[in-house]
């Protein structure tokens, strides 16, 4: 599906965020256009003025997730500073930023229909999101700040920890997963709080 980058309108953002809780509660399959329509409080007509069909609220879905951080991805690339400290950065400003979008990751993770090929984009901004830890874990392994390591299977685990934050009603706030994370990837843990610090000061627009 092609990837569609203007701003939401309200409207379509509570009926976003309404989607993403029935598809975390009932499976996507299980989840009717009715169903989305009743649970916002308006007739089923009214959500095709914001989207032609449920492949579409789908595919927004990932897009409200991961448009986000893969910006400030772009962003921190172009920052002068260690692979660690840009990661830190974004891993913070990524996780509060799913965690205000509640069940938007768990809608995303837990839909096999995603791997169909009518979400070829979609599973391309995943396939990105992906790339972001493997890349600056494979960074912090030349510049000897990470431990020695698999940076594939470093960025895994990293990324399995934002499971962490899939259901608001048991998530672990975004600086303890942040700090997890760190600790498990520095090959010095002392070297956190330099790096923190150094994280929470890179100068972004």
């Amino acid at each position: 599906m092609t990837a569609e980058t203007a701003p939401l309108s309200p409207a379509a953002e509570r009926i976003l965020r309404t989607a993403a809780e029935l598809i975390a509660a009932r499976g996507y399959s299980a989840t009717s256009t009715r169903d989305i329509a009743s649970a916002v409080g308006v007739r089923q007509p009214a959500l095709y003025k914001h989207f032609a069909a449920k492949d579409d609220i789908l595919a927004a879905l990932v897009r409200l997730g991961l448009q986000g951080p893969l910006e400030l991805a772009g962003a921190l690339v172009a920052t002068d500073a260690p692979a660690m400290v840009k990661l830190h950065r974004w891993l913070r400003d990524s996780l509060e930023h799913l965690r205000d979008s509640p069940y938007v990751l768990i809608s995303i993770l837990t839909t096999p229909e995603l791997q169909q090929d009518r979400f070829d984009a979609e599973r391309e901004l995943l396939h990105r999101f992906d790339r972001v830890v493997v890349d600056w874990v494979t960074e912090g392994l030349a510049e000897g700040e990470v431990r020695p390591m698999n940076p594939v299977s470093g960025a895994r685990l990293v990324q399995a920890l934002f499971d962490a934050l899939a259901l608001p009603e048991i998530a672990v706030s975004p600086a303890e997963i942040v700090e997890f994370a760190l600790t498990g990837l520095l090959a010095d843990a002392g070297r956190l709080p330099d790096i923190r610090a150094a994280a929470e000061a890179l100068p972004l627009p």
